[in-house]
C-alpha cells in the first residue's frame, strides 16, 4: 500500500509491502502506522487517481478500448472495455495457452509433427507460406513459436486443423470470456478489451506457474516481431491487425510491479501516427504504474 506523510496527501512517500505493522492512530479510513521512515499514514480506501489517464485517452473517443491491471495489487482501469472488436491475431495467444496447458497435463506431445497442406494456405502474416513448400512438416512446438512470435497465419491454421475448436471454446468459457465469439479459424474471432484482459491474466498466471513449458511461452511473447505497445521494461505481447477493423496489442509488462495493458482499436493501422498513438498510451500507463505501484 502507499504510505503518506499526512492525512489527505495524494502523493505517496513510499510503498508498504505486506507485513505486520503497529497502528498508532486512526481517523476514519486513515491509519497511522510505524514504518522504517517513522510514523506514516495509509488509506484503507486508497484508489489511485486516474484523471490524467482519462485526459490522455479522451482524444481517442470511443474508437479505442483499454484494459489495464496491476498484477500485484489487482487494481484495474478500464475504458470502453465492453466494445466488441474483430480480434484478428490477438486470440492466437489464448489458443496457444490452451495447447500449452494440454501439454502440461500430458495430453499433447509438442514434438509431434504436423504437415503443411493446401488446406492451410492463407494470405497475411507469417513466414511458412513464403518459405516452405506443401508437405513440409513442423513440430507442434515450432508452430506455437511461429503462431506467437511471427503471428503466422498458416501455423495457426495447422494447429486449428489438428486440435479443432470445440475444446478451445470450452476453455475460453472457463476463463470467463464468451465462447460465442470464437470463430472456426481462431484469428477471425471477436473479443472485447475485458476479455483480452482475462486472456492476458491467464497467460501471466501460467507463465508464473513454473510449468514445464511456461518459460517457452513467455520467451515467444517477448520475441513478438510486431510490437505496438512499448515500454522501458520487457514486454511480452501479442498483436493483431486487419485493415480498417483491428489494430490491437495485448501485453504483459515486466515492470518492477508488473502490469497488463490491452489496447484495442478499429483503424487502418501501420501508419506512423498509429505507432505514435500506441507509444503515447503506453507511456501514460507506464508512468501511472511506476508512480502508484513502485516496488
Amino acid at each position: 500500500m502507499a504510505i503518506y506523510s499526512s492525512i489527505g496527501d495524494t502523493m505517496p512517500i513510499s510503498m508498504l509491502n505486506p507485513q505486520v505493522v503497529t497502528v498508532l492512530a486512526r481517523e476514519g479510513s486513515w491509519l497511522q502506522v510505524g514504518t522504517w521512515l517513522g510514523p506514516a499514514w495509509i488509506n484503507l480506501n486508497f484508489m489511485p487517481p486516474t484523471y490524467e489517464l482519462d485526459a490522455a485517452l479522451r482524444r481517442f473517443g470511443t474508437n479505442l478500448s483499454i484494459y489495464y491491471e496491476n498484477i500485484e495489487t489487482g487494481f484495474i482501469y478500464r475504458r470502453n472495455a465492453d466494445r466488441v472488436y474483430f480480434g484478428a491475431s490477438i486470440s492466437k495467444a489464448s489458443f496457444a495457452l490452451y495447447i500449452y496447458q494440454m501439454a502440461e497435463r500430458g495430453e499433447v506431445n509438442l514434438e509431434d509433427r504436423l504437415t503443411f497442406t493446401a488446406a492451410d494456405q492463407n494470405w497475411g502474416s507469417g513466414i511458412i507460406q513464403n518459405t516452405y513448400v506443401l508437405g513440409t512438416t513442423f513440430t507442434i512446438r515450432e508452430l506455437l513459436r511461429l503462431n506467437l512470435s511471427y503471428s503466422d497465419n498458416v501455423a495457426t491454421l495447422m494447429l486449428v486443423r489438428h486440435f479443432g475448436i470445440t475444446g478451445y471454446r470450452q476453455f475460453v468459457a472457463g476463463l470467463g470470456a464468451s465462447p460465442a465469439r470464437v470463430r472456426s479459424r481462431v484469428m477471425d474471432s471477436d473479443l472485447t478489451a475485458n476479455e483480452a484482459g482475462l486472456f492476458a491474466r491467464a497467460i501471466m498466471d501460467y507463465i508464473e506457474s513454473g510449468g514445464q513449458h511456461s518459460e517457452e511461452m513467455r520467451t515467444h511473447l517477448l520475441d513478438n516481431q510486431f510490437p505496438f505497445i512499448v515500454a522501458d521494461h520487457p514486454v511480452a505481447s501479442k498483436t493483431g491487425w486487419t485493415r480498417d477493423t483491428a489494430w490491437h496489442d495485448m501485453a504483459i509488462i515486466y515492470a518492477p510491479s508488473p502490469y497488463i495493458l490491452v489496447i484495442l482499436s478499429a483503424r487502418e493501422g501501420w501508419s506512423a501516427q498509429d505507432y505514435r498513438d500506441f507509444a503515447e498510451i503506453s507511456a501514460a500507463f507506464q508512468q501511472f504504474n511506476d508512480i502508484w505501484f513502485p516496488n
